[in-house]
């Protein structure tokens, strides 16, 4: 059964898509597909033909817009969640020319049965030209941690944090993954120091952790778009 639509969404489509978003409705891209057809015809009827009006244009390529700016990776039981969004009011430095401001939030949600600790991250950040902004190398010391921390998630738990960037241009993407390690069982005194290590400065915290004799795997962060068109909500 088809599910209720968001009331948000709702109020942002133009009324011509109502019905299209509605419960109970076809799917819409085979629903748009016959009502955009038919608007095209000579005979079609005032509420078919606002289908192919700018509103109902403009509508659908907000959507898109939207849904590049969303991204979702699962890898070894933790799954990352990505949203992005422009920041139109910051001030920009026009010396170096236009800057666009953005934000981003990402979501590490464990849905195996392991404890997982997140270790690290690594970033490519590029233009919309595909030129490279800015990077986040693996031998960097920004890789270590995301936001100062190394959390560490248990089965059904959540971390979520949130950053910025820039770029030059109105649309940018990101690629990257994170380096993740499955949580040591230590007990006596390899125990109180894994204990003691978790207040460390950052540095030494990450390395610590990679010399651990424990899995580890790479978490990919799924491809992330910014767009100047998708603002950054609350």
């Amino acid at each position: 059964a088809a599910s209720a639509p968001s009331q948000r969404l709702l109020r942002m489509a133009p009324p011509s898509l109502h019905e299209a978003l509605s419960s109970g409705r076809a799917p819409l891209v085979p629903w748009l597909r016959a009502n955009l057809r038919a608007g095209l015809r000579d005979d079609a009827t005032p509420a078919v033909a606002e289908l192919v009006g700018e509103d109902s244009a403009r509508f659908m390529q907000q959507q898109c817009a939207l849904a590049a700016c969303r991204s979702s990776n699962e890898e070894a039981g933790l799954r990352v969640d990505a949203v992005s969004g422009h920041i139109p009011d910051q001030p920009r430095r026009q010396a170096r020319g236009p800057e666009y401001f953005f934000t981003y939030n990402l979501r590490f949600t464990n849905t195996g049965t392991r404890r997982v600790r997140v270790l690290g991250r690594q970033y490519d950040f590029r233009e919309e030209s595909g030129a490279m902004a800015t990077q986040i190398r693996a031998d960097l010391p920004e890789a270590a941690g995301v936001v100062g921390f190394t959390p560490l998630i248990a089965p059904g738990e959540a971390f979520e944090f949130g950053s910025g960037t820039v770029f030059s241009s109105r649309r940018g993407s990101v690629t990257g993954r994170f380096l993740v390690m499955v949580e040591p069982e230590l007990t006596g005194v390899d125990g109180e120091v894994h204990e003691q290590m978790e207040k460390a400065e950052l540095m030494l915290r990450f390395v610590y952790y990679k010399g651990l004799e424990t899995e580890r795997f790479y978490l990919p962060l799924g491809p992330l778009q910014f767009d100047t068109d998708v603002l950054c909500t609350a």
